[in-house]
């Protein structure tokens, strides 16, 4: 859940792109497993305030690359798309790409929702990233 509370009444504006699974299949050969006992190093010396699973290290390594590929970044079909300041939105941002452009002032409320909770467990980003990457993550 997002809240545009500019006081000012600009607008936050978003791009939001593809969908999780072509983004993931797109990116999946980039993206390496990290190395047994990473999560632990990476807590012990702080630079996690937990424990970063598989799936998390994969989503950031998404992340990066998406950010980082000047040719997807151009390419890539995106539809902008401006809150007004006041509005509230909800968004499954782990199902679909998606960056702010612009704007100041955001609440944001996350929630957690099981993979098992689901209708359909495949198309979670959760199950999509273990298929391409022929492992389970968690």
């Amino acid at each position: 859940m997002f809240t545009n509370v500019n006081p000012d009444g600009r607008a936050r504006a978003w791009r939001i792109g593809s969908d999780f699974e072509g983004v993931a299949s797109r990116f999946a050969p980039r993206l390496s497993l990290p190395w047994p006992g990473s999560a632990f190093v990476l807590r012990a010396v702080g630079a996690t305030r937990s424990h970063r699973s598989a799936y998390d290290a994969l989503m950031l390594q998404l992340h990066d690359r998406m950010k980082e590929d000047t040719d997807y970044q151009q390419s890539t079909p995106q539809t902008a798309f401006e809150f007004p300041s006041g509005s509230t939105w909800m968004a499954f941002t782990d199902q679909v790409s998606h960056a702010a452009m612009a704007g100041q002032y955001q609440l944001e409320q996350t929630f957690y929702l099981p993979v098992a909770a689901m209708i359909d467990e495949s198309r979670s980003p959760l199950r999509i990233l273990e298929r391409l990457k022929s492992r389970r993550l968690v």
